[in-house]
C-alpha cells in the first residue's frame, strides 16, 4: 500500500524541474512556497561559508593596492579607501562567522537577499574607485597590477558568488565596468574594452549555469526529503488502515488528495485542488455545527496542533471517513499548512474486525459504546437535516442494579448487563442503534421517522422487556428500566444537546417513579441551571462561612420540659432568602462535601450544647455517606473532647435507608458508635425499605415516628393510629423511647401523648432558633474534597 500511494503521488504531481528559468534564478522577490524559502535559505548558507575566502581575498587586495599606490595617490585618500574596504569587509566577516557560531541558526530566518547585495555591490563600488581616480596617476608596474587584480576578482566572484546570481553578476558587471575604464587608456583600448565585456558576458553565463546546478540539485534534495517523509507517514499510519494521502496550504486550501479519496467523494480531482478544506467537508456549513469530529479538527487546525484517527461525517453522514495529520513547520518555524493520511470507514466501524471497530464497541456487553453511540447519533441528525429518516435518543437506566451488584456480585452484574443488552437489540429490532455509555446506562439512538406516541411505545416495549425476570447464575433477578427521551430537532440541534436533554428527561422520570418514561421539556432545562447556579452559590456559602445551624426543642410529653434539641442546618441566600433544607442538602451531597459539612455539623453542635444548662442532649442527623467513611469515630470523639461534652447529651440520627444494601461495614460504624456512649436514634421509622427490622441491625435508643403517621393518627385516621400504637408497642418491648415529629398543635401534643409517645417535636413547641453565639470552628478547616455521591438524605432534618 505505501509503494502504491507513493508511486500514485509522483505520477499526479509529475517531477520537480529542473531547468529553472532564468527569471527565477535573478528574482529578488520573497519565496512563496516551502520548496522555494528552503532554496533560497541554501543559496545564501553556500554564500556564507564562502565569505571567510571571499573577505581574505578582498583584504589582500586591497593591501595590495596599498603598498603599491602610496606613492602616487594622497595618503588621506588612500586612508579613507582602504578604511572603508576594511570596514565592510570586516563587517562582512563578522556577521558570517556569528551565524556559522549560532547554535539556533537553523531554527532563525536567514538574511534577507536584498541586505546581501547591496553590502556586496558597495564593495564593488568601491573597488571603481581605483580604476576612475588612481588609474591615470600611476606608472606601467602599477596599471598592470590594477589590471590583473580586476580580472582576478572578477574570476573569483564567479565562484564564491556563484549561488546568489543577483549578487555576482551586478558585482561582476562593476568590476568590468572598472577593468573598460582602464582599458580606455591604453592604445589597443578597443580590443581590450570588446575582450573586457565578452569575459564578463563568460563569467555571468557560467554564474548562471553553476547557479541553476547548485538550485537543481537542492530541489532534489528536497523532494527526496519530501518522499521519504511520505513514505515515514504512511507507515506510521498503515496500522489503522489508512490509505489515502492529502495536503493543504497555510490557507487551508487543498494542494494534493489521492484520486482514491477524490474517488470516494464523488468528484474529479481538478474539482477539488484549491478549494478550502471546509468547503470540501461541510459544503453548505450544516455539518459543522453539528459534528464532533469537524469541531475537532477546526480546533486542532486553529492551534497548529496534530490530530489522529478523527471520525467525520460526509455527505450528511452517508459515509465516515477517517483522518489524521500534522502541521507542516518550516526551520524557520513558520507554518506551511498541513498534510496527513486518511481511510473510509464507513462499513470498517460497523462490520470490520480490525480495531477500528474495535474502537466502538463496549468489551462486556458487544454493543456500541460511547464513541459510536454518538457517531451514530450526528449521522441521523445530519441524514434528517438531509431530509432522510428522523432523529431520536431514548437513554434507558436499569432499576435496582446496584443491588444486584451489592448482593450478587460483580460476576453476575456484569452477566446481567449482557443479557439487557441482548433484549435490547432485540426491542429495537435492527432499527436503531443500542449502544452502553457505561456502568448500567444504554442508549438506543433511533434513525427513523417517529412521532411522540411512537417513541413512547418504543420505551414502555423497552420498559417491559427489562421488566421481565432474569435468569443468571441459577438466581432469577428483577429489575426494570427507567428511559428518557430527546428529539431532535426541538430538544437539541446536535449530539451534546441531544444527550443532555434526554438525560434531564431521564433524571426527571426517575424522580417521579421507577419504570416509567418521559419526554424533555424546555423546563427541565431551566431547572438544572437555576440548580447549578444554586449550587454555585452554595459552594460560595460553604466556602465563607454562610451556613449556620438552628436547634428544634424536643419536649418531654409529660413534664413538658425541654429534654433535648435538634440541630438543623440553615442557609439564608443572598438574593433568594431563606433556602429549605430539603433543596441544598441533596446539592451538597450531589456536590461530594456531605462527609467535610457533617464533621462541622457535628463540630459546632457539640460545642453549643456544652453551653446549655442541665443534661439538655442535642440530636444531629447523620449522613449514610459519613457513617462509611473510615474517620467517623474519630470525628465524633474529636468534637466531643473540643466541646468538653459528655457522650450521653450526643444522639445520632440515621434513617433506615442505611440498611438497605445490609453492608456489614454499615452496622459495625453504629456499633464503634454506640460504643463511645452517644445515643442512636432510628429516624422516620416506618418510612423506610425494613422497618421493623431496622432495630435489629443497631444499638438504638430511641425511635422517631415520621409527622405523617403522627398527625394521622392525632386527626382520628384508625390505620395511622393503629400504625402508630404498634410503633409504640414495639419500642416499648425492645425499651426504647419514642418521639413523635412534627407536632402543630395541642391536640395533635394530647393524642401523642395518650398513646404512649415519650418525647414530642415541632412547631407547636417552637420554631428552630439560630445560636446568638458565633460559630466556634471554620465550615471546612481542610480544602473540601469530593467523595462519591451518596443516597440523598437530608442533613439536619425538618423545621
Amino acid at each position: 500500500m505505501i509503494l502504491h500511494a507513493f508511486r500514485q503521488r509522483r505520477g499526479e504531481t509529475g517531477s520537480v524541474e529542473t531547468a529553472e528559468p532564468i527569471r527565477d534564478l535573478l528574482s529578488f522577490r520573497e519565496p512563496r512556497d516551502a520548496v522555494s524559502a528552503a532554496v533560497r535559505r541554501a543559496q545564501l548558507d553556500a554564500l556564507i561559508r564562502l565569505v571567510p575566502v571571499t573577505v581574505t581575498s578582498q583584504l589582500l587586495a586591497a593591501v595590495l593596492v596599498g603598498l603599491s599606490l602610496y606613492r602616487h595617490v594622497p595618503a588621506l585618500e588612500m586612508g579613507a579607501w582602504l578604511f572603508a574596504t576594511f570596514g565592510i569587509c570586516i563587517l562582512r566577516g563578522g556577521r558570517a562567522l556569528r551565524v556559522r557560531l549560532d547554535p539556533g541558526y537553523a531554527e532563525r530566518k536567514p538574511p534577507r537577499l536584498k541586505a546581501v547585495v547591496v553590502i556586496i555591490c558597495t564593495l564593488g563600488l568601491l573597488w571603481l574607485v581605483p580604476a576612475i581616480f588612481w588609474f591615470g596617476r600611476v606608472d606601467g608596474d602599477e596599471k598592470l597590477l590594477l589590471c590583473m587584480l580586476a580580472v582576478g576578482l572578477m574570476s573569483g566572484a564567479s565562484v564564491s558568488l556563484a549561488s546568489v546570481p543577483q549578487a555576482a553578476i551586478p558585482y561582476v558587471f562593476l568590476m568590468c565596468s572598472g577593468g573598460i575604464l582602464m582599458a580606455a587608456q591604453f592604445e589597443d583600448s578597443v580590443q581590450m574594452m570588446l575582450l573586457q565585456l565578452l569575459f564578463a558576458w563568460v563569467l555571468s553565463w557560467a554564474i548562471l549555469l553553476n547557479a541553476r546546478r547548485f538550485v537543481s540539485h537542492v530541489r532534489g534534495q528536497l523532494e527526496l526529503q519530501e518522499q521519504s517523509e511520505l513514505i515515514r507517514l504512511l507507515r506510521e499510519f498503515e496500522a489503522s488502515g489508512s490509505d489515502w494521502l492529502w495536503e493543504v496550504g497555510p490557507d487551508y486550501r487543498l494542494r494534493y488528495m489521492s484520486r482514491a479519496m477524490a474517488d470516494a467523494f464523488g468528484q474529479p480531482l481538478r474539482n477539488l485542488i484549491g478549494k478550502r478544506a471546509i468547503e470540501i467537508l461541510d459544503p453548505d456549513g450544516r455539518a459543522a455545527p453539528l459534528s464532533v469530529g469537524l469541531r475537532i479538527l477546526e480546533k486542532h487546525a486553529r492551534d497548529n496542533k496534530p490530530f489522529k484517527d478523527v471520525a467525520i461525517p460526509i455527505q450528511y453522514g452517508r459515509r465516515w471517513w477517517l483522518l489524521s495529520g500534522k502541521p507542516l513547520i518550516d526551520s524557520a518555524g513558520k507554518f506551511l499548512g498541513w498534510r496527513g493520511v486518511g481511510s473510509d470507514i464507513t462499513d470498517i466501524r460497523l462490520t470490520g474486525t480490525d480495531s477500528i471497530r474495535t474502537a466502538r464497541l463496549d468489551p462486556l456487553t458487544g454493543v456500541a459504546n460511547r464513541l459510536l453511540v454518538r457517531e451514530q447519533l450526528e449521522g441521523a441528525l445530519l441524514r434528517y437535516l438531509g431530509g432522510e429518516g428522523g432523529c431520536a435518543l431514548l437513554l434507558v437506566d436499569l432499576d435496582r442494579f446496584k443491588l444486584v451488584n451489592d448482593t450478587l456480585g460483580h460476576g453476575v452484574g456484569d452477566d446481567l448487563l449482557c443479557e439487557v443488552a441482548k433484549r435490547l437489540e432485540k426491542s429495537a429490532n435492527g432499527v436503531g442503534t443500542v449502544g452502553r455509555l457505561g456502568g448500567d446506562e444504554f442508549a438506543l439512538v433511533w434513525d427513523q421517522p417517529a412521532s411522540r406516541e411512537t417513541l413512547s411505545g418504543i420505551a414502555d416495549r423497552l420498559i417491559a422487556d427489562l421488566s421481565r425476570s432474569f435468569a443468571i447464575a441459577g438466581t432469577t433477578i428483577h429489575v426494570g428500566a427507567t428511559v428518557g427521551i430527546a428529539c431532535a430537532p426541538e430538544d437539541g440541534s446536535n449530539e451534546e444537546e441531544l444527550i443532555r436533554s434526554a438525560d434531564l428527561a431521564l433524571y426527571r422520570a426517575k424522580a417521579q417513579g421507577r419504570g416509567s418514561h418521559q419526554f424533555f421539556a424546555r423546563w427541565m432545562a431551566d431547572e438544572a441551571i437555576a440548580s447549578r447556579r444554586l449550587e454555585s452559590d452554595l459552594r460560595s456559602a460553604i466556602t465563607e462561612g454562610g451556613l449556620s445551624l438552628a436547634y428544634q426543642p424536643i419536649i418531654d410529653a409529660r413534664t413538658g420540659e425541654i429534654v433535648g434539641r435538634e440541630a438543623l442546618m440553615r442557609w439564608t441566600h443572598p438574593e433568594y432568602g431563606e433556602i429549605e433544607p430539603e433543596t441544598f442538602i441533596p446539592i451538597i451531597e450531589e456536590a461530594g462535601l456531605i462527609g467535610q459539612v457533617g464533621a462541622w455539623v457535628l463540630r459546632e453542635a457539640c460545642a453549643e450544647a456544652a453551653t446549655w444548662d442541665g443534661d439538655i442532649a442535642v440530636a444531629v442527623n447523620m449522613s449514610p455517606v459519613q457513617l462509611g467513611s473510615a474517620g467517623l469515630e474519630a470525628t465524633v470523639v474529636n468534637a466531643l473532647a473540643a466541646a468538653g461534652l459528655s457522650s450521653s447529651r450526643l444522639e445520632l440520627e440515621v434513617t433506615e435507608s442505611v440498611f438497605l444494601s445490609d453492608d456489614p461495614s454499615t452496622r459495625l460504624a453504629l456499633a464503634r458508635l454506640d460504643s463511645l456512649g452517644v445515643r442512636l436514634v432510628l429516624d422516620d421509622f416506618g418510612t423506610g425499605y425494613s422497618s421493623f427490622g431496622s432495630l435489629a441491625r443497631g444499638s438504638f435508643s430511641k425511635i422517631k415516628i415520621d409527622r405523617s403517621f403522627a398527625s394521622g393518627a392525632a386527626a382520628g385516621d384508625s390505620q395511622a393510629r393503629s400504625i402508630v400504637e404498634a410503633m409504640i408497642g414495639l419500642a416499648r418491648g425492645l425499651g426504647l423511647k419514642v418521639t413523635a415529629e412534627g407536632v402543630e398543635t395541642a391536640d395533635e401534643a394530647k393524642v401523642l401523648t395518650a398513646l404512649g409517645c415519650d418525647h414530642l417535636q415541632g412547631f407547636y413547641f417552637g420554631r428552630p432558633e439560630r445560636s446568638e453565639r458565633p460559630p466556634r470552628s471554620e465550615l471546612l478547616p481542610k480544602r473540601a474534597g469530593i467523595e462519591p455521591r451518596p443516597e440523598r438524605r437530608r442533613l439536619g432534618g425538618r423545621g
